[in-house]
């Protein structure tokens, strides 16, 4: 037989799992710890230490490590920029309607639309200071390509070395 593990709820006994946190929105949300569980007349509350750091790390894991944002991330997002559907349509281009379809799950997200959406979190006061960092480091990368990027003019000519294709400049 295994040991279960155990998560700790603030300063109380250790429990088998993690606290569910589905009061943010998001349907896979955890917490080991940092947060306290209380039964007040028969209901159970939960009273979470650094609610705003803890928001601000979701959001951070979502625009820096999920593949495609799912509607409730959009959602959540959304809500931490503290924007409308309808700012974040005018922001894409868009009409409000179809950002409430991505949030319902009713029409896909169109890549560019997620990325521009990282983007905004990054750009935003909710971010914080490690968003404007991580925003930083990402206009670095985007500028240094473009610097050492050869224009659309020149040729490029691709060469195999051990059934590996390279590019390479060409001086035609």
């Amino acid at each position: 037989m295994t040991k279960p593990d155990f998560f700790f709820h603030g300063d109380s006994e250790p429990a088998e799992k993690p606290y569910h946190y589905k009061e943010c929105g998001l349907p896979n949300i955890y917490l080991a710890n940092g947060y306290q569980l209380e039964t007040v007349d028969g209901d159970e509350y939960v009273t979470i230490h650094n609610v705003d750091g803890l928001w601000r790390a979701i959001a951070m894991n979502l625009v820096s490590s999920q593949k495609l944002l799912p509607p409730s991330a959009i959602r959540f997002l959304r809500g931490q920029m503290d924007y409308t559907q309808a700012e974040i349509a005018d922001l894409l281009g868009v009409d409000d309607q179809t950002v409430a379809r991505w949030e319902k799950a009713q029409a896909r997200l169109p890549g560019p639309a997620d990325r521009a959406i990282r983007v905004f979190y990054l750009a935003s006061e909710a971010s914080g200071d490690e968003g404007k960092e991580m925003l930083k480091k990402l206009v670095e990368m985007v500028t240094d390509l473009v610097e050492r990027d050869a224009p659309l003019e020149d040729s490029v000519v691709f060469s195999t070395h051990n059934s590996h294709w390279e590019p390479e400049l060409a001086t035609c």
